[in-house]
């Protein structure tokens, strides 16, 4: 039976099911002139859409912790001690340090990640087969949409002073509208997967991710010095930023069809049983049902593919972690939060250096010095990175002075090529970016980062306040814990293998179409 995509039309569906001589044949026919000639063109705007997202997401980090932190700390002088308001109705940032004040805005932080993990979860597997079937650009823009509306929110409520924090928590509701951060960042490394060569995608990824940095690093550093004119002024700014990233997304070609061929394998073929996709299939709520229940077989049905994913459970963390940063050092060092902010510039511009020069040079020389094949590059690489990742969170547990963080942070930066390492090796597993399930497994993705954000954002924020409580001795043991997780990960890591396997996608026919199939199998075998 012929296996036909849904990404294609019937009339153009290939069957999957051929002989290794065929693959060899249509790896010598070569991708198509046009993805020759528009796919550097692709990426590269992809890369500017997300620059300008990232761009507004960290110029409003700074002010808006600072916002949420005068909001409670005037909240709390009003009932404890009204002396400490100023004429013009604040309170000094220096009085805002005390570990009450801290502690309600890690409390405020930390259930803000669970509930923004919820919409991920549950939308992750809908909308990625929505992309599939109708188009990334449109899923993508919609849930850039829905962050703008939950940034919207999130500025309403801070600016009625009088207002409760705790009604922030409901921006997360926007993020049903497109299926919040997560969804948005795997539908964008989708629409990266289509169109890049398998030989380049890491290194794309890596780039992808110095888009990111670039924004860190320029973000920030804007920030401080509007905040110097009032905490608002930046978070407007950030808000406009954002709508042009929206306009953008609109504007970007659709790659639905412009997947590469499929990738050249060796033996030991491996068949993954997927659920039928029906022409016409509705998405209601029991098409939504029948799409879980397929991720959940996709997953079940490859012990290699269930570690790798694994692995961005707890990659999830080491970020919920990182975004401590700014009160973690503010808290530690008494800094003011602009200058805190600027920890994050920093680290970024030394991250641009390791993800642009340091780990594309290593990766070269695994592939090209040592000849080792992309996909075992790809795991070398992650190796090493997340034992790196393992030592920098110790070493910024035991910052108790300023140098020790930015050694941490230095080592944190050479390890960062293990996130597009791991979604490298993850699209390997199932078979390549031309597999019709790179959809399905990004929404998985997705999920599994949405649950490590439901549990390491409240967790993280915890032990913060924990390390509070046992003295400014134990202030990094938020980080320590996610060394330990990293130590952990780094086992599972070192098991990971990506054989050189044929992975095949064939549909599960139905009850009428079994036996056709029998005889449909016997001709190929006997041919």
């Amino acid at each position: 039976m012929a296996v036909q995509s849904p990404r294609e039309p019937h009339e153009e569906s290939a069957n999957l099911l051929v002989s290794h001589d065929a693959d060899v044949d249509r790896e010598g026919d070569g991708p198509p002139p046009a993805k020759k000639k528009h796919w550097l063109y692709i990426v590269g705007l992809i890369f500017l859409l997300i620059a300008i997202i990232d761009v507004g997401a960290f110029l409003a980090d700074a002010p808006r912790t600072r916002v949420f932190e005068s909001n409670i700390c005037l909240a709390y002088y009003e009932e404890h001690d009204p002396s400490k308001i100023g004429p013009d109705g604040s309170v000094a940032e220096s009085e805002c340090k005390i570990d009450e004040i801290q502690q309600k805005l890690a409390m405020i932080f930390g259930w803000q990640d669970t509930f923004d993990g919820i919409p991920g979860i549950l939308l992750a597997v809908p909308f990625g087969a929505l992309a599939d079937k109708w188009g990334r650009k449109w899923i993508f823009a919609i849930a850039l949409a829905g962050l703008q509306f939950n940034m919207a929110w999130v500025l309403l409520i801070c600016y009625f002073r009088s207002l409760p924090l705790e009604l922030t928590w409901f921006s997360s509701a926007f993020y049903f509208i497109g299926g919040g951060p997560m969804v948005a960042v795997a539908v964008g490394m989708t629409m990266i997967a289509d169109v890049t060569p398998p030989e380049k995608r890491t290194s794309v990824f890596l780039y992808a991710t110095g888009a990111v940095l670039s924004s860190e690093m320029v973000a920030p550093v804007m920030s401080a010095k509007l905040m110097e004119k009032g905490d608002w002024l930046p978070l407007l700014l950030a808000l406009a930023i954002q709508q042009v990233g929206v306009t953008l997304a609109v504007l970007c070609p659709e790659t639905l069809h412009m997947q590469d061929l499929p990738e050249p394998r060796d033996s030991d073929a491996a068949r993954i049983e997927l659920a039928k996709k029906e022409e016409g299939s509705s998405f209601g709520f029991r098409a939504q049902m029948a799409n879980f229940r397929d991720v959940f077989l996709f997953l079940k049905s490859d012990k290699m593919l269930m570690l790798v994913v694994f692995s961005f459970l707890g990659n999830r963390a080491g970020r919920s972690g990182l975004s401590l940063i700014i009160r973690y050092a503010s808290k530690r060092y008494k800094w003011e939060i602009k200058k805190a902010a600027l920890l994050l510039s920093f680290r970024a511009a030394t991250n641009l250096v390791s993800v642009a020069v340091f780990i594309p040079g290593v990766n070269y020389i695994l592939l090209k010095c040592l000849r080792i094949p992309a996909h075992w590059a790809d795991v070398w690489l992650a190796r090493g990175s997340i034992v790196l990742l393992a030592v920098s969170f110790f070493i910024m547990g035991i910052a108790v002075e300023p140098p020790l963080l930015i050694i941490g942070l230095l080592i944190y930066n050479l390890g960062t090529g293990y996130a597009a390492a791991m979604r490298s090796i993850a699209i390997h597993v199932v078979g390549g970016q031309s597999s019709p399930d790179v959809g399905k497994l990004m929404s998985l993705l997705a999920i599994t980062e949405s649950i490590g954000l439901m549990f390491a954002g409240p967790l993280v924020n915890e032990l913060f306040k924990w390390g509070m409580d046992m003295g400014s001795t134990w202030l990094g043991l938020p980080f320590l814990g996610i060394s330990v997780l990293y130590g952990l990960m780094t086992f599972v890591t070192f098991i990971i293998s990506v054989k050189d396997k044929d992975v095949e996608y064939v549909e599960v026919a139905s009850d009428e179409e079994e036996e056709e199939e029998e005889v449909e199998a016997n001709v190929r075998h006997t041919g």
